[in-house]
């Protein structure tokens, strides 16, 4: 697991259920099993303020985390259409804009400077493996089978949403590392050769996430903590990317993220602090 002392200011462990199982009711952790370790829930998360090198990480690790509670809610929706191929109308807009929301999030999680992100991000990924990736992640992983049994139509919305996504992670990618490969292929990594647990699990570990049994109302309240946090963020020091990055989402990133505040805390009726309101 991350060290504490590798851990940003007042970000504790996000405890999330493995892909495919289902958040849970207070009353049935009994029956299904007990948890491994408590949750150990933010409210709020600190904000940094610190040096560029502090901040990274902490939007590093911050903008991972809530990218993964979007991409289980994103698996929970895709997961309705039972295999039959296709999604109504109004779920594949939703999907959409989950995804869009994921673009968002790679935006914040990424907007450091190249130089800061050589010295404060990339050698913490390699101290834990040498071709640390983003492909050993287990909720994209449960998202990219569940998006191979749908067919949407080319030229819809979850398409465009797709596409917005590649054009978004290419980009980050390119301003993080304008010169040189992935740590992934720089050790001669390829997607085609699969991913083992043990990978799976060390990207959980460098990221801070424990897996097991969690209740709706904590997984709720883990995420709206994290973007209450995220919003004083972006609201005491703005991103400041390219305006094409930024033109490549529907809405502007502080937007997305109080549009994901209000979505995420319709999900459960959680009590949230005072300066985590709904707006």
């Amino acid at each position: 697991m991350t060290t504490a002392s590798e851990r940003p200011l007042g970000l504790d462990v996000l405890r999330l259920p493995m892909p495919g199982h289902a958040l849970v009711e207070p009353d049935l952790i009994d029956v299904v099993g007990p948890c491994s370790a408590e949750p150990t829930l933010s409210a709020p998360v600190a904000r940094v303020a610190a040096d560029d090198s502090d901040r990274a990480f902490y939007r590093w690790m911050i903008g991972h985390h809530v990218t993964f509670g979007v991409w289980r809610m994103l698996a929970d929706l895709l997961a309705g259409s039972d295999g039959s191929g296709s999604l109504s109308e109004a779920d594949t807009a939703r999907a959409a804009w989950w995804y869009d929301c994921y673009s968002a999030l790679l935006l914040y999680a990424g907007s450091c400077t190249p130089e800061v992100y050589a010295l404060s991000i990339r050698p913490r990924m390699a101290a834990k493996h040498p071709a640390f990736s983003g492909l050993w992640a287990r909720d994209h992983e449960r998202v990219a089978d569940l998006l191979g049994t749908l067919r949407p139509p080319r030229d819809g919305v979850l398409k465009r949403a797709l596409k917005r996504n590649r054009l978004v992670h290419m980009t980050v990618a390119q301003m993080l590392v304008p010169e040189g490969a992935s740590l992934f292929k720089g050790h001669g990594g390829r997607a085609g050769n699969g991913v083992t647990d043990a990978e799976r699990a060390l990207f959980d570990e460098f990221f801070l996430v424990s897996r097991g049994v969690v209740t709706q109302a904590d997984f709720t309240a883990a995420m709206l903590s994290r973007l209450v946090a995220i919003r004083e963020d972006l609201a005491a020091d703005p991103v400041d990317a390219r305006a094409e990055v930024f033109d490549l989402l529907p809405t502007d990133l502080p937007g997305m993220i109080e549009e994901l505040i209000v979505v995420v805390g319709r999900s459960s009726l959680v009590e949230v602090p005072v300066r985590a309101a709904l707006p």
